[in-house]
């Protein structure tokens, strides 16, 4: 899987076009992720949220047993990616965080494992 470029640079708050470029690549990311674990639209909730405290912008794909996370920091070169476990789409503390390697996530064989995960983890769930 190729990563966008604007994963791995600084968008500067005073530069709407890189916002929102990364908001546009984070959101189809998240969208192809949906599509490859073969869910349908109504099965999952793709949204935007911003964690007040540290000023971190987040962009969530939530579903009734998985919570996937693209948080990008001011300050901090490049996103971090993140996936929970959770009991439907109102828990948003579920399980701990895992954290997914960004640089192995930009190959085939990386992506593919992160799916494994993901389905491991639906079949639990469902």
């Amino acid at each position: 899987m190729k990563l966008p470029s604007s994963f791995f640079a600084f968008p500067s708050p005073d530069n709407p076009a890189a916002c929102q470029a990364l908001r546009r690549d984070a959101c189809r990311m998240l969208r192809r992720v949906a599509g490859d674990m073969a869910l349908r639209p109504r099965d999952y909730t793709i949204r935007e949220h911003r964690q007040r405290r540290r000023d971190v912008k987040v962009f969530a794909l939530q579903t009734d047993w998985l919570l996937v996370e693209i948080q990008q920091a001011p300050g901090v070169d490049g996103i971090r990616m993140s996936y929970r476990t959770c009991r439907g789409r109102g828990d948003l503390t579920g399980g701990r965080d895992n954290a997914v390697n960004m640089q192995s996530l930009g190959t085939d064989r990386g992506y593919a494992d992160l799916l494994s995960t993901f389905r491991v983890v639906a079949r639990r769930r469902s």
